[in-house]
């Protein structure tokens, strides 16, 4: 349970996101470098003060709310690690906000995938070599993240001279801190599932599930990567082009949809395999519980063009009465799933959770503002997502023969590969777009 997040730093970094769009607009990137520079930085100073402040209450009563998160008072030490890793986060995806602004993917690229292998194999060393156990995870995490945001700031701080700013300061918590019920909200929704398993079953369990889940995380990762590609553009199209946009939006996006969900289908399908590389026997049967987790992410594509519909509609009110619905679904569905079974049930219910309301969400934002999906190229892809995390699973339940089992997989990816033919070469100009805007950005600012 990543109890960190609902801290006065996750409320700046919610300030931080709202506020980078409102200066982004008011003046280009790169126009007035003093300004981005006090922002960078004093953004930066929030982040850490709210970490500072809450670590300490973190520390004077960890035993107590390990006590309740966990069962055990002498955890109070992990909840801090967790703490200080999701702090971590807010400054890391900061910075590639900063980064992408600036036209700069091969930098956001680099330090966003360095941070996800980094990370991934110092918790896979940690728990499988290094027999930490449950400790692995926020370790790993917090050593990987410690080690790209250092360098990423120091980078920055020597483009942009380090200042802070009291009037900026003010704005970003003024946006930031309304928005914190809905941070408190998706903390739980994130980690319920943990919760449930450390109460029903047992930390172990926990364990066992978050090292599952961090496989999975890796796609939304790497999907969140490919929205820095196609995000910008997003919302020029959609405020330039109001609501007329939803054909050209449609059509844009295709690809990166494709994309995204060709890497959660990879996870998906081959999860087993590359568990035979990277540990031991013994964990091999994550397998089950990392191949529904990596689906879950997959899903998710819709849910970032839903929030960037709402931004344009000025809706992001509707995120905290969308979060408290999602969270007692998700809540209901573990209860129910948790005992028969155990991790793979904790996973199973959030993809159904997350499926049903981001589902709805997907329904009424399209009522809002219309997006025209080709939904004769998207239907397949999805349903042969889904197909691909079904028959990857089946195992679980019903005896497979390796062999077998290993064709279908190969025969799935195959029609994934085929059904997203038309979108592949409209994805790779797409991405050398990027990457010449990039070169060109920096030949101006070397100027």
């Amino acid at each position: 349970l990543r109890i960190g997040r609902h801290d006065l730093a996750d409320g700046g970094r919610v300030g931080i996101e709202t506020g980078r769009h409102h200066a982004q607009g008011d003046v280009p990137v790169g126009q007035d470098p003093d300004r981005l520079a006090r922002l960078v930085h004093t953004a930066h100073a929030l982040v850490l003060g709210g970490a500072v402040a809450w670590s300490v209450v973190f520390w004077l009563a960890g035993g107590a709310l390990s006590g309740v998160l966990y069962g055990r008072a002498d955890l109070a030490g992990f909840v801090l690690a967790m703490c200080l890793t999701s702090t971590l986060g807010v400054l890391a995806g900061m910075q590639l906000v900063c980064f992408r602004n600036q036209g700069r993917a091969r930098a956001y690229m680099a330090y966003s995938t360095t941070s996800l292998v980094l990370e991934t194999s110092l918790t896979l060393g940690l728990v499988v070599l290094g027999g930490a156990g449950v400790w692995g995870i926020p370790l790993g995490g917090l050593a990987g993240k410690a080690v790209v945001v250092t360098a990423a700031w120091v980078r920055l701080a020597h483009e942009l001279r380090p200042g802070f700013d009291r009037r900026l300061a003010g704005e970003l918590l003024e946006i930031g801190l309304p928005l914190t019920p809905r941070a408190v909200v998706g903390v739980a929704d994130n980690g319920v599932d943990r919760l449930c398993l450390s109460w029903l079953a047992s930390l172990g369990q926990a364990g066992f599930y978050g090292l599952a889940n961090r496989i999975g995380y890796s796609v939304f990762a790497l999907m969140t990567s490919l929205e820095q590609l196609y995000i910008p553009q997003l919302y020029r199209l959609m405020f330039r082009g109001g609501a007329a946009a939803g054909v050209e939006i449609g059509r844009y996006v295709g690809p990166y949809f494709y994309a995204s969900v060709l890497v959660a289908a990879a996870a998906v399908l081959f999860v087993e395999e590359a568990l035979w590389v990277l540990v031991t026997p013994a964990f091999w049967p994550i397998k089950y519980v990392a191949a529904v987790l990596a689906t879950y992410y997959g899903q998710l594509f819709f849910g970032k063009l839903v929030g960037a519909q709402w931004v344009y509609l000025k809706k992001t009110w509707y995120a905290t009465p969308v979060s408290a619905v999602r969270l007692v679904l998700h809540l209901c569905l573990t209860l129910a799933l948790i005992g028969p079974l155990g991790a793979l049930g904790a996973a199973l219910a959030l993809l159904l959770a997350g499926a049903i309301v981001d589902g709805a969400c997907l329904v009424i934002a399209q009522r809002q503002y219309p997006i025209r999906y080709e939904w004769r190229l998207v239907a397949p892809v999805m349903l042969l997502l889904y197909a691909s995390m079904s028959w990857t699973v089946l195992p679980a339940f019903v005896p497979v023969a390796y062999p077998v089992h290993l064709a279908g997989r190969l025969t799935l990816f195959g029609g994934l590969l085929a059904a997203g033919a038309r979108w592949r070469e409209p994805l790779r100009v797409g991405v050398m777009a990027l990457v010449r805007h990039e070169r060109t950005a920096l030949r101006a600012s070397a100027q």
